[in-house]
């Protein structure tokens, strides 16, 4: 019989980080002004969204529609990795960076469960040989389409994403990591779970109290 393993599961934006992944990748690429008037835009069907009738993919689609449609996959993805490389650290917890390198120090499997894409964060995961579980835009021939391909990795399709995890007998424990209600539904699923901003502040709670 194989030996048992362990993973840990953490989501990135307002758990690992203290800024929006997505947003500052936009700010990144086509600066603030461009993003404010996407913002004023689509205020519309942000008011509908921050109403829960608006669905949060639709509205995912209509700012990557508006910055990346028809943009090459070779071009966003070399921004992607510049971002990831020069930019993204710049908002990450340490304390996070900390508690990563306890799980890989124990040998659990660490993965990024996010709704954010690998565009501008698989770099950062490469280099801290983390594997990446998150949502996906569709491109035909090489460039961009506006849409995600699939579904949007958030709220309770984060449990979809990972039931491979939840499901493999071999998986002994699973720990995960998340903020928020759109966190709790696969959170849900852990034994160890916890529901924070992983910073200083929390460090008690998620590394000293409960432990790894």
């Amino acid at each position: 019989m194989s030996e048992k393993r362990e993973v840990a599961l953490f989501d990135f934006d307002g758990t690992i980080s203290f800024k929006d992944s997505f947003i500052e990748f936009i700010k990144y690429t086509d600066g603030s002004f461009k993003l404010l008037l996407c913002i004023f835009l689509n205020a519309p069907f942000i008011v509908l969204y921050l109403l829960k009738i608006y669905p949060n993919q639709n509205l995912k689609e209509r700012f990557f529609t508006f910055f990346y449609k028809g943009v090459s996959v070779s071009e966003l993805e070399e921004k992607g990795k510049s971002f990831s490389l020069n930019e993204l650290p710049k908002f990450v917890y340490p304390e996070a960076i900390q508690l990563i390198t306890q799980h890989k120090a124990k040998g659990r499997q660490v993965y990024l469960l996010t709704a954010s894409s690998n565009i501008w964060l698989g770099t950062w995961c490469r280099q801290n040989e983390i594997g990446f579980i998150g949502t996906e835009f569709e491109h035909i021939n090489q460039k961009y389409t506006g849409k995600i391909a699939g579904k949007n990795c958030y709220g309770e399709e984060k449990i979809n994403r990972i039931r491979f995890i939840l499901d493999d007998e071999q998986i002994a424990e699973v720990f995960g990591y998340g903020n928020g209600k759109a966190d709790s539904f696969f959170l849900s699923k852990m034994k160890h779970s916890f529901n924070m901003p992983l910073n200083k502040e929390n460090q008690k709670e998620f590394m000293i109290d409960k432990g790894v």
